[in-house]
């Protein structure tokens, strides 16, 4: 069975990679103006393929031990 945070850990990467991509592609646009020069789109991607990354350690860690039958 799939668990919740595998299916997570592959949302956040895939969210992340494109909107990194996206920021990538629009690296000198006028459009990072309004936002002092920081090109918002890079930064959070990279924030959000970590947090996918920290799910899909957190899946593989809880992965290694066994679960314990409820009494």
């Amino acid at each position: 069975m799939i668990s919740l945070s595998a299916i997570l850990a592959v949302l956040f990467l895939t969210l992340g990679s494109i909107l990194s991509l996206y920021g990538i592609s629009t690296w000198s646009d006028s459009m990072y103006e309004k936002s002092l020069g920081w090109n918002l789109n890079l930064i959070w991607g990279g924030v959000v393929f970590f947090v996918g990354i920290l799910f899909g350690a957190g899946n593989r860690i809880a992965a290694r031990f066994p679960k314990e039958p409820n009494l």
